[in-house]
């Protein structure tokens, strides 16, 4: 499965490079291309927060719902994310669904082969649309680590 998803991303890549480079990628590593980054944050500057109508429970059970169900998927595709902790910055279309993942590898994570990373998060983004919507698009900022343990206390 790991040759399948580097053959993904490898052919992205590949047809992103010829692109300009302006352009942000897909799935890009944060602090590679700035000007891109920037302008991608001018667009997509709406937050989760304000979708989730400024009440940070929906907002953070939406962002672990999309953290677990990234862990499902790797486990689905026996991808190992244990003890891989990044920065993550999603970008989201008004649907919900994800227009782009930039992630910076922490210096406390495992190893883990960027190449093989950029693919499973470009799969992921493919199949996961957030049960939020909005009539703009948006974006959420922040550390994700796995295996998740955060759970979700009922009163």
């Amino acid at each position: 499965m790991k040759v399948f998803l580097t053959l993904i991303l490898g052919t992205t890549l590949f047809v992103s490079s010829l692109m300009a480079q302006d352009d942000v990628q897909t799935i890009f590593v944060l602090g590679e291309n700035e000007k891109a980054y920037e302008m991608l944050n001018q667009s997509y500057s709406q937050t989760l927060l304000e979708v989730s109508d400024f009440d940070t429970q929906k907002a953070f059970d939406a962002w672990m719902d999309m953290m677990k169900q990234m862990e499902e998927y790797a486990k689905k595709l026996r991808f190992d994310i244990k003890g891989v902790k990044l920065w993550l910055h999603v970008f989201w279309n008004e649907d919900g669904t994800i227009s782009h993942i930039g992630y910076l590898m922490r210096p406390d994570s495992r190893n883990i082969d960027n190449l093989e990373l950029a693919a499973f998060l470009k799969t992921f983004m493919g199949r996961y649309k957030l049960p939020l919507s909005s009539s703009r698009k948006f974006s959420h900022y922040t550390g994700a680590n796995f295996p998740i343990y955060s759970e979700k206390v009922n009163n």
